[in-house]
């Protein structure tokens, strides 16, 4: 079962315009109520948030460092959060999962950004 704060590959497809495309890793930002029930629903959407190796910073960003199977420091892009199918996901391996306060950040800058 995916978890809220584990972050795995996802493909994201043909990028079209701004879209981030391409298999790239993103953070599982769902809640793990609705990730425990994926495999007794019909709409097996996923709500995650892509990562970029373009390290920019700014307000709506939040930087990862490499560690376990994550290659490369990375940036969580808040302002690209979507929804996909199931999957889309490669569920085999985990490359990594936010630690208590990486998640705080991601979810004050997810409340900054949707003006909650």
């Amino acid at each position: 079962m995916i978890r809220r704060g584990e972050i795995y590959l996802v493909n994201f497809g043909k990028q079209y315009n701004s879209e981030f495309g391409k298999v790239r890793p993103a953070l599982i930002i769902q809640n793990n109520l609705a990730n425990r029930v994926l495999d007794k629903v019909h709409f097996k959407g996923v709500t995650v948030i892509p990562l970029t190796t373009n390290l920019v910073g700014g307000r709506l960003r939040v930087q990862i460092k490499a560690r376990d199977h994550l290659k490369q420091t990375s940036e969580i892009c808040i302002n690209e959060l979507c929804t996909l199918d199931l999957s889309r996901i490669q569920q085999d391996l985990v490359l990594t999962q936010l630690q208590q306060d990486e998640i705080t950040e991601v979810e004050q800058k997810l409340r900054q950004h949707l003006a909650l």
